[in-house]
């Protein structure tokens, strides 16, 4: 037997930035808003950072991986092309992210009138200005407006920027040197208390998320605005399906408690799909039907595909001086936007930035850092570890990558999730052309590295031994991406689904390309937009004309 609910305005599936953005939004606009997580709330005594044995925790049951975790609200990722990083709880993966803040660049909106291989936005930068504010106020970004490798619109961040400590210091006069554009990184992490929220404590231990809420987690940023304005969350509540009736509207979801195992249907005159690049199309894919036999939406067959990581390398690095590298957030001292267009001449199109970011703990750094650079065991372990620890840094290489149409998400034909539906089943090869731009953005490494004086250099490209690359798959993007027509994209410029008027997505599949560095800046802008425009559509409804127009 399937309980049914009460109907309501808009139902969303996830509860991560789109889905808390969108909530809170549409709630505090006065409609009425139903969110389903499959996740719970993260009780944050629960997290690793008061265990003594918080690094081996932090690598277990808080892995970035859901593959790794096996908790029962994941569900498994059949791959053995990349890591891919999620989390389902409310506040989505944003409860282990590092805060990081960039945004996307005029030139990302224009790929196609760019180089040709990778299609134009329908929307402009311009477009998104006045959300990023939206977003940089409510999350409370720490950084410093200005940036000339940026366009000059940037209002003043809500916070000042983090320390950046002694690893700030170093890579920028490295930087100075090499005559190359560095800048303080904007993170979403306050240095001050902001909004009821503490500063950050400098603790390092960002990606097991933040204990006390100085990450802009939207648990804790967006949600209880939502629920304060009337937003129900129900947690623990697997949605299999996004239902349809004859006429090809989406009519609601049905879902799957997994406390109890119980069957929900709750209808809704619209539906929000927010469900990350993988979770996303996947449940689409679940929900075919006589009318959409390849999977909700996908008339153009692009639902699942276009899948895009970034090209993520790493560099680290030792050197004589202390870094004071185990102190201070993970993610924030500096970002070099010196190589971050298009310059044909380097023989890839596309373009790279240089993170500088911290290694973490003792245990972290003694098993390698992020270029499995090990302490040896027994004989020389201690002088080892006496050299290294606390002398070193590491540069992340981000790659802007192409999308491709075989970069993809199915649905896996052999494993399930622990109420018996179909896992995600993930395949992802970088173009030559993804290889040549990560190559070479390593090679910019190596060069700070060599102006820093390091002792020791270890690049860790994501190659395993036969060569094949396995990014850690921290984005997911693209896999129902947004377009000028129906024939080449899944959504609109409002992300409108092109075949059923009245879903929704809001999260990062829908995004056309993804730039070289972290997205959710840009994901949460673009949240609010399709949100805001959603909330002034049953505005219209409520004057007597078509919302869906």
């Amino acid at each position: 037997m399937t309980i049914q609910h009460a109907a309501v305005d808009v139902v969303i599936v996830g509860a991560g930035a789109g889905g808390g953005i969108t909530a809170m939004t549409l709630a505090e606009r006065g409609l009425r808003v139903v969110c389903l997580e499959q996740g719970a709330w993260v009780i944050d005594t629960d997290r690793p950072h008061a265990s003594l044995d918080w690094e081996w925790t932090r690598q277990a049951q808080w892995a970035l991986s859901p593959n790794v975790r096996r908790r029962k609200s994941d569900y498994p990722v059949e791959t053995d092309d990349s890591k891919a990083f999620m989390w389902n709880a409310v506040g989505g993966s944003t409860n282990l992210y590092t805060g990081t803040w960039p945004r996307y660049r005029p030139s990302d909106f224009r790929k196609g009138t760019e180089h040709g291989l990778a299609p134009d936005w329908p929307i402009s930068y311009e477009d998104l200005v006045p959300f990023w504010q939206k977003a940089d106020e409510d999350y409370g970004i720490s950084g410093v407006a200005g940036d000339p490798a940026m366009p000059p619109d940037q209002t003043a961040f809500p916070s000042r920027p983090l320390p950046r400590g002694e690893n700030g210091r170093l890579n920028a006069a490295a930087l100075d040197k090499l005559g190359w554009h560095w800048w303080p990184m904007p993170t979403s992490i306050i240095a001050d208390p902001y909004r009821g929220r503490p500063g950050c404590n400098n603790s390092s231990a960002c990606f097991a998320g933040c204990d006390i809420g100085a990450i802009g987690n939207t648990a804790v940023t967006h949600w209880p605005r939502a629920i304060a304005a009337g937003a129900e969350l129900r947690t623990n509540a697997r949605v299999e399906r996004v239902e349809t009736n004859d006429a090809g509207r989406a009519i609601g979801a049905s879902y799957i408690d997994t406390q109890t195992g119980q069957r929900h249907f709750q209808p809704a005159s619209v539906v929000v799909v927010a469900c990350n690049g993988i979770g996303t199309p996947r449940l689409l894919l679940m929900s075919k039907s006589e009318r959409f036999p390849n999977g909700l939406a996908n008339s153009s067959d692009q639902v699942g595909r276009n899948l895009m990581h970034h090209t993520l390398g790493f560099v680290d690095m030792w050197v004589d001086a202390p870094t004071e590298s185990f102190m201070g957030a993970i993610a924030t001292p500096i970002i070099c936007e010196e190589f971050a267009e298009t310059d044909v001449s380097r023989g890839f199109v596309n373009g790279i930035t240089l993170h500088f970011i911290r290694q973490q703990g003792a245990g972290f750094q003694a098993l390698g850092a992020f270029s499995n650079n090990r302490a040896p065991w027994g004989k020389g372990h201690h002088e080892h570890f006496r050299r290294h620890f606390g002398h070193g840094m590491t540069i992340l290489v981000y790659g802007d990558d192409l999308p491709h149409p075989d970069n993809r998400i199915t649905l896996s034909e052999t494993e399930t999730d622990s109420s018996g539906l179909p896992a995600a089943k993930l395949d992802y090869k970088p173009s030559e052309n993804d290889r040549r731009l990560s190559d070479w953005g390593l090679e910019r490494a190596v060069d700070v590295a060599r102006a820093l004086g390091a002792f020791d250099v270890k690049v860790n490209n994501l190659r395993d031994a036969s060569g094949h690359y396995r990014p850690n798959a921290w984005h997911l993007l693209g896999t129902a991406r947004m377009g000028k027509t129906a024939d080449m994209s899944v959504v609109n410029a409002w992300q409108q689904s092109w075949d059923v008027p009245n879903l929704f997505i809001i999260d990062g599949s829908v995004m056309t390309t993804g730039g070289a560095i972290n997205p959710t800046s840009t994901i949460s802008a673009l949240s609010y937009r399709a949100a805001e425009n959603l909330a002034d559509r049953f505005a219209i409804a409520a004057r007597g004309a078509s919302m869906l127009a």
